[in-house]
């Protein structure tokens, strides 16, 4: 049996690991998007993009606390970066098929299988109780 290979952290996977936590790294609660108490009001790093309380971060020296960034700049959460994609409803086609599900919600090829392991498990079991119909019979078991 091979031993599992090393795994490899790489910058991209911490940035995006920092992406996707609501939670400030330096004082561990959530970090929410309306709040009127300006020291709260969430910033993110203008480098990993870590969400902060505006306090926080300037507590830990205006600062990056991410291993590795350090970075000394950020800007208020919810500042526009650049273009954003926008989909309207004209660019979603019109006719989506329709999946082959029955209308409880399974596809007929499940339903087959389901049948078909019934039926087996079904034949088991008689064959199951007939031979232990036979061994109390003759008094084997």
């Amino acid at each position: 049996m091979s031993e599992n290979e090393p795994i490899h952290i790489t910058d991209e996977d911490i940035a995006e690991a920092n992406r996707l936590s609501l939670s400030c790294p330096i004082c561990a609660s959530a970090v929410e998007k309306n709040i009127s108490n300006e020291s709260l009001k969430p910033v993110i790093c203008a480098n990993c993009h870590t969400l902060y309380h505006r306090t926080c971060w300037e507590q830990n020296g205006g600062k990056c606390a991410t291993l590795g960034c350090g970075h000394e700049e950020c800007y208020p959460y919810g500042t526009e970066l650049g273009p954003r994609l926008t989909i309207n409803y004209s660019d979603l086609p019109k006719h989506l098929p329709k999946p082959a599900v029955s209308p409880n919600g399974r596809s007929k090829e499940l339903k087959a299988r389901e049948k078909r392991l019934q039926k087996e498990a079904m034949r088991r079991e008689f064959w199951r109780n007939l031979y232990d119909r036979i061994l109390r019979a003759f008094k084997w078991r």
